[in-house]
């Protein structure tokens, strides 16, 4: 029986509290003991991959098609209607009479569930939609042996918050045993019909057209381990044919994450990543496969020289929603709409700083150093630009290569408007904490001539009462104790990681907002009973009463904060858009490596999500499949087409 899940509830207490003790103990265990290690000492890097191993390129006499998706397993409804989508045989876009069919390889782009990887989660919020996809309502599968598609994986933060525990025994289970091995192979897990063939948390794929996939895993923090970089480094220089253009797979954006004056915190892994094919040099030890010896016959670079690989597309997710960039010839699309909460994209800009190193295919001759400078302060200028759409849709006024656009996006934060509504239970905590803190001013009270918080609240002064209010919070330590924690808590709230003042400057404004609010919520709400305060029942019931209206009245200015910094300071875009969890706008893409070795990239969209949870007496039984209604976001991408050969999309 399929649990039919509702998106992630993020400002759950219990959610919070969980999910942070999992991140804090992922991170400690990524440090110490990487899963990633152990698994690249059981599976040595082959001279040369084995016959078929990841190598579909005698693909080539058709077009070769394969799909992305990334940032799945979140509610069932986005999970399912994406997971149908790729399942399906072909997709035909609306408003076009473009029929895309199913690609041979499904490879996901991190995240597979959320909030936190376990195998319980993994089954309920992922493997289920999935499997009930490729057996529509139970019904005859989809695919037979013969023509079943393969499936890759990479992991993001989310999976590994159980150290990469359940991703491996899902994603990793395969093992190929050579001759000179103990043990037996194993094949790999079925999942959702596909087949999984990665033996690690990465991978490196050959594919038709000398097109190369390159599946990376950067763990928590960005960090790349030794035997990955070894991996990657042998890959470059043994298994890829000269000249080979390389697709990326990464886990997050990190040219959008980056701070132009910090940005070696985020970007300096991407940065060795994106430059280490075009830096692999031709080696003195031939071991090239034998499909190449005849093909490449005096070809092949001299030892030394350059393989001249060059990178021509990085995909990734984590951000929920369609944005592609560009920098000279090469795409940067960012995609991560396979179930997830929608993110927003109004927020987003073109990225320009300088950097340490060139950018990929350059030996930063482009920019000499000048005379008398520091080679060790030397910069190169990169700058990631949003790109505007190939070809629009009927209709469609977005010009940028967005979606949802950046009008609708800034819509969708008025949502924020329903925050006490839509996570409840957040109020119910900040109401907890607010009994606690007029349980100490009421004991202040006592302790002075006010006799106790309704008396000196229920003066017909309202000014008098505040003067009261304010006076009772210094008459013992505890209640400025409990305020200094709170703004320390909206400091570190703030999104402005990198510059203090500002952090400062947001965190004493949301401050001084709650205060506010707060206090003449509760200065009215025990006036208005401070009739009840002649015993102890009822002055515990005015008690409450007032905490309970206090915390609906925090939380509200808590989503009027969000609201303010993600479309006016274009801040907070996660927690502003995992507070009000949209289903729609989801997105993936569908790729083709035509026969004349050219890559056209489709991104394809779905601004509907069809509701399958049914009634609550229901959710056991077989989901419904209402018609899926995906549309072209723009497109296609045409990515390093050969000029004389025309390009049929």
């Amino acid at each position: 029986m399929a649990k039919r899940l509702a998106m992630t509830k993020w400002y759950d207490p219990g959610l919070l509290i969980r999910t942070g003790i999992r991140a804090a103990v992922s991170t400690a265990f990524g440090h110490f003991a990487d899963r990633r290690e152990a698994i690249a000492a059981a599976n040595a890097i082959q001279p040369t991959p084995a016959d078929g191993e990841f190598d579909y390129s005698a693909d080539d006499r058709e077009d070769f098609w394969f799909d992305y998706l990334a940032d799945t397993g979140d509610g069932w409804n986005p999970t399912f209607a994406m997971a149908r989508l790729v399942a399906q045989e072909e997709v035909a876009p609306r408003g076009s009479k473009l029929k895309l069919p199913r690609g041979r390889l499904l490879v996901l782009g991190g995240d597979q569930v959320y909030p936190t990887a376990d195998k319980d989660e993994y089954r309920i919020r992922f493997l289920e939609p999935f499997d009930w996809a490729y057996e529509p309502c139970k019904g005859a599968p989809l695919w037979t042996d013969e023509d079943r598609p393969d499936l890759y994986a990479i992991p993001g933060n989310h999976d590994w918050y159980d150290g990469l525990h359940a991703f491996f025994g899902l994603f990793c289970r395969r093992r190929v045993a050579r001759d000179v091995d103990l043990g037996v192979s194993r094949t790999g897990k079925l999942i959702g019909g596909r087949q999984t063939r990665q033996t690690r948390s990465y991978f490196a794929i050959e594919l038709p057209g000398k097109w190369w996939l390159w599946g990376t895993d950067s763990q928590l923090e960005g960090y790349i381990d030794q035997p990955q970089i070894d991996y990657f480094q042998h890959a470059a220089t043994y298994w890829m044919e000269p000249g080979s253009k390389l697709i990326l797979c990464v886990a997050d954006p990190s040219w959008a994450y980056v701070d132009p004056k910090d940005p070696d915190k985020k970007f300096e892994s991407f940065s060795y990543l994106e430059r280490l094919a075009g830096s692999a040099r031709s080696p003195a030890v031939d071991l090239r496969p034998k499909k190449w010896e005849e093909a490449e016959a005096g070809r092949w670079p001299e030892p030394g020289q350059t393989m001249g690989h060059e990178l021509k597309l990085v995909l990734t997710g984590d951000s929920h929603h369609y944005c592609r960039y560009r920098e000279d010839d090469r795409h940067y699309i960012v995609c991560g709409g396979g179930g997830a909460f929608l993110h927003p994209t109004h927020h987003l800009r073109d990225k320009a700083f300088k950097y340490r190193y060139p950018k990929p295919g350059s030996d930063g001759s482009e920019v000499p150093l000048q005379p008398g400078e520091d080679p060790g302060g030397h910069r190169f200028p990169r700058h990631f630009a949003i790109a505007d759409k190939v070809s629009r849709p009927a209709g469609d006024k977005e010009a940028k290569a967005l979606f949802p656009a950046a009008r609708t996006s800034r819509g969708l934060s008025l949502r924020n408007l329903l925050f006490p509504i839509l996570n409840w239970k957040f109020p119910l905590l900040l109401s907890v904490a607010y009994l606690v803190f007029n349980w100490i001013l009421n004991f202040n009270a006592k302790t002075t001539a006010l006799g106790s918080l309704g008396m000196a609240l229920g003066t017909d002064d309202i000014g008098g009462a505040l003067i009261n209010y304010l006076g009772l919070i210094f008459v013992s330590p505890w209640a400025p104790i409990l305020m200094g924690v709170a703004l320390a808590g909206y400091y570190y709230f703030a999104d402005f990681p990198t510059n203090r003042k500002a952090r400062l400057l947001m965190g004493a404004v949301h401050s001084l907002f709650q205060a506010l609010f707060v206090t003449l919520t509760t200065t009215l709400a025990i006036g208005l009973t401070a009739d009840w305060w002649t015993g102890n029942f009822w002055s515990g019931v005015s008690l409450l009463l007032a905490s309970l209206a206090s915390g609906i009245v925090s939380a509200g200015v808590f989503g009027l904060y969000l609201l303010f910094c993600v479309i006016l300071l274009r801040r907070h875009p996660n927690e502003g858009f995992s507070s009000i969890r949209i289903e729609g706008h989801k997105s993936f893409l569908r790729l083709k490596i035509a026969t004349n070795g050219s890559l056209l990239v489709y991104p394809i969209g779905l601004n509907k999500v069809p509701r399958t949870r049914g009634w609550p007496w229901q959710r056991g039984g077989a989901p419904a499949t209402p018609a899926l209604d995906p549309h072209l976001i723009e497109g296609p991408i045409t990515i390093a087409a050969p000029e004389a050969q025309p390009v049929t999309p």
